[in-house]
C-alpha cells in the first residue's frame, strides 16, 4: 500500500464534523484541492471537487456500534463467494451503494451526515461489510449523495477504516469527489408540468441538490492535477444527439447538461503507472429513466475512450480526449432500466474495451441460485423484486490492459455473505458489487 506524504503544494486543512445526535465525533487530517470553476457562462454554480489523502493511519474503529451483533453470515467459508487477489494485481470495483436522504426531511443532506455520524446507519455498514469481503484497491461508489463539505465521503472513509460485523478494516487514504447535476435546479420547466421545480426539473433527477453523486475510494494517490469532471457538458453539444426539440426547445437545450451526475477522468498513479478510472453513472430510477439520454451519454464515454470525443469540452473549458496508449477502466452505473431498450453495446462492443461479463463467485449450481426464480443472469448487479434482475453497474478496462479475474459478489443462500444480498432482509443492498483484478506491468 502506498505511504507518505501527498505533494506540498496541497494546503493542509483539519475538518472536525459535528455528530448531530450522537456522542461521538470524527476528526481526520485531510489534505484538499479544488478544482477551478467550469468555464460555462449558463452554470447556475461554480463547480467544487476534492482529491482527499489521510495525512495519518488508519483512524481509530468506531463501529460497529456497541450492543451490533459480530457476524451475520451464515457459512464462514470466504473461498465460496470471494476470490483472494494476487500481491501484485489491482483490483478495481463499483458499487451502487444507494446511500441518499429522505428527501421530505427539512434539510436532508444534513439529515443524512447526522445519521452517518452514529456509526450505526444500516446502509453504510452493509456497503462497507461488501467493500471489507472483497478488498478492492480502487472502488467507484455510485448513488452517494454529495455534499459541499464532504462530511459524507469522510465519514464513509470511517466505515471502511472499522471492521463490520467481523470483517478486516480497509484503509482508503485518497478519495476524489465532486458535484452532481442531480436535483440541480434547472429554473425551468423541463418535465412539462407547468411547474418550475422538483426532481423533473432538476438538470439531473433528483429530489434534493446532490442526491445522487460519486466517491472515488483508492489506496494509491490521485493524480489531482490531471483530473477532468465533464459536470456542464450540454446535451445539444453532441453532435446528432437525441434531445427531443419541443416546445422551449432553445431555453431548456440551454440548461440541461448531457450527464444526470457527471463523468470523470480521474487518474491513479499505481506503482509508477498510471491508470485513468472513467466514471459515470445515471441519476433517475427506472421509473423515471430517460432512454434517449442515457443513450447519449454511454455515446460519449464511448467517444472519450475510442478517441473520437473531438466536441467534449470538461468544466476547465479544455477539449480533447485520453492520448494514444492511455490505459483507463470505465467503472460506474450507465444503465438505468431492465425494461427499456438501451445501447449498452457501445460500451460493450467498444474496441478499446474488455467486457469479461462479471459472474456471481458461487458454489451453487445457477438453477439453485437466487437467480433462477427470475430467470435473472449471473452477471446481473441489482435486484428487481418480482422481475428480472439487471446488469447496472460496470467495470470494463481498456484491451493495454491485462485482466487475472472478474467476479460479482452474489452469494446464495446460505453462503459466505448472504446477508448483504439478501432481498428479505432489512440489511441487504438492492446491488453487487462487481470486480475485476488487473495485472500492471510496463
Amino acid at each position: 500500500m502506498p505511504t507518505g506524504s501527498y505533494p506540498p503544494a496541497l494546503r493542509m486543512k483539519q475538518r472536525n464534523i459535528a455528530k448531530t445526535g450522537a456522542a461521538l465525533a470524527v476528526s481526520a487530517n485531510l489534505v484538499f484541492t479544488a478544482v477551478p470553476a467550469a468555464q460555462s457562462s449558463t452554470a447556475p454554480t461554480a463547480h467544487s471537487a476534492v482529491v482527499g489523502v489521510a495525512d495519518d493511519a488508519t483512524p481509530d474503529a468506531l463501529f460497529p456500534a456497541p450492543g451490533q451483533p459480530n457476524a451475520l453470515s451464515s457459512d464462514d467459508d470466504k473461498t465460496a463467494t470471494t476470490v483472494h487477489k494476487d500481491e501484485e494485481d489491482l483490483r478495481v470495483a463499483t458499487l451502487h451503494a444507494d446511500i441518499t436522504a429522505d428527501p421530505s426531511a427539512d434539510e436532508p443532506v444534513a439529515e443524512l451526515i447526522a445519521s452517518l455520524s452514529t456509526g450505526n446507519h444500516t446502509q453504510a455498514r452493509a456497503v462497507a461489510q461488501t467493500v471489507q469481503m472483497n478488498d478492492p484497491d480502487v472502488l467507484v461508489l455510485t448513488g452517494v449523495t454529495y455534499d459541499d463539505e464532504h462530511h459524507i465521503a469522510e465519514l464513509l472513509r470511517e466505515y471502511f477504516a472499522a471492521g463490520q460485523h467481523s470483517e478486516s478494516g480497509l484503509d482508503y487514504p485518497y478519495f476524489f469527489t465532486a458535484e452532481t447535476n442531480s436535483g440541480r435546479e434547472s429554473g425551468v420547466d423541463l418535465d412539462g408540468d407547468g411547474i418550475i421545480g422538483g426532481a423533473g426539473d432538476a438538470v439531473g433527477y433528483g429530489e434534493y441538490p446532490g442526491q445522487y453523486g460519486m466517491i472515488v475510494f483508492s489506496k494509491y494517490p490521485v493524480v489531482d492535477e490531471e483530473v477532468r469532471t465533464f459536470q456542464d457538458f450540454l446535451w445539444r453539444d453532441l453532435p446528432e444527439s437525441a434531445m427531443v426539440q419541443g416546445q422551449h426547445f432553445s431555453l431548456k437545450s440551454s440548461v440541461l447538461r448531457l450527464n444526470e451526475t457527471s463523468m470523470w477522468d480521474v487518474p491513479v498513479e499505481v506503482d509508477g503507472e498510471t491508470i485513468h478510472l472513467i466514471s459515470s453513472a445515471l441519476a433517475a430510477p427506472a421509473e423515471h429513466a430517460d432512454t434517449e439520454r442515457g443513450d447519449d451519454m454511454r455515446q460519449v464515454l464511448a467517444d472519450y475512450v475510442e478517441g473520437r470525443a473531438w466536441y467534449l469540452y470538461d468544466d476547465e473549458g479544455e477539449t480533447g480526449h485520453p492520448a494514444p496508449g492511455t490505459r483507463f477502466v470505465v467503472a460506474g452505473a450507465p444503465s438505468a432500466s431492465a425494461d427499456e431498450p438501451e445501447n449498452l453495446e457501445v460500451l460493450l462492443d467498444s474496441p478499446m474495451l474488455r467486457d469479461t461479463q462479471p459472474e456471481a463467485v458461487t458454489e451453487v449450481p445457477e438453477d439453485q441460485h437466487p437467480a433462477a426464480a427470475w430467470a435473472t443472469d449471473l452477471v446481473d448487479t441489482r435486484h428487481v423484486a418480482d422481475n428480472e434482475g439487471q446488469r447496472a453497474s460496470f467495470v470494463l478496462p481498456s484491451r493495454s490492459l491485462q485482466i487475472s479475474n472478474s467476479g460479482v459478489f452474489w452469494p446464495a443462500e446460505g453462503e459466505f455473505g448472504y446477508e448483504v444480498v439478501d432481498p428479505d432482509s432489512s440489511y441487504s443492498l438492492q446491488d453487487r458489487l462487481v470486480w475485476v483484478d488487473l495485472t500492471i506491468s510496463d
